[in-house]
């Protein structure tokens, strides 16, 4: 098998690979902690599409690589952004909590038990 040699193009290619046919792509990576290589595979059974790099910044963009198959594959859509309210709009209540409160000065928190007579 031929493997392509830019990330860029791999990415481009695999990602109109699986929009295609969700449901029969396929995803594998593999390390050679030896050779230090990473091999990455994205098949159909039709079509498959081989990249092998050994540089170590392919890590990063191989994390988000799969968040995009992966959403992708599982036929979910993205949540969409949300607008941001500026703050200066939004009044904010403060409200009242006990938990975040310091313990009163002198005493550990614990009950202590009373002697016995």
């Amino acid at each position: 098998m031929v493997y392509l040699k830019h990330w860029s193009e791999f990415k481009a290619q695999a990602l109109d690979l699986c929009k295609k046919s969700p449901n029969r792509t396929r995803l594998s990576i593999k390390a050679r902690p030896k050779l230090q290589v990473l091999v990455i595979k994205v098949t159909d059974d039709h079509v498959t599409l081989k990249f092998r790099s050994k540089s170590a910044i392919i890590l990063n963009r191989l994390d988000e690589f799969q968040r995009e198959m992966f959403t992708i594959m599982s036929g979910v859509l993205p949540p969409a952004p949300t607008k941001e309210v500026p703050t200066s709009q939004t009044v904010e209540t403060p409200t009242p909590s006990t938990a975040s409160q310091p313990p009163p000065k002198g005493s550990s928190g614990k009950k202590k038990k009373g002697k016995k007579k």
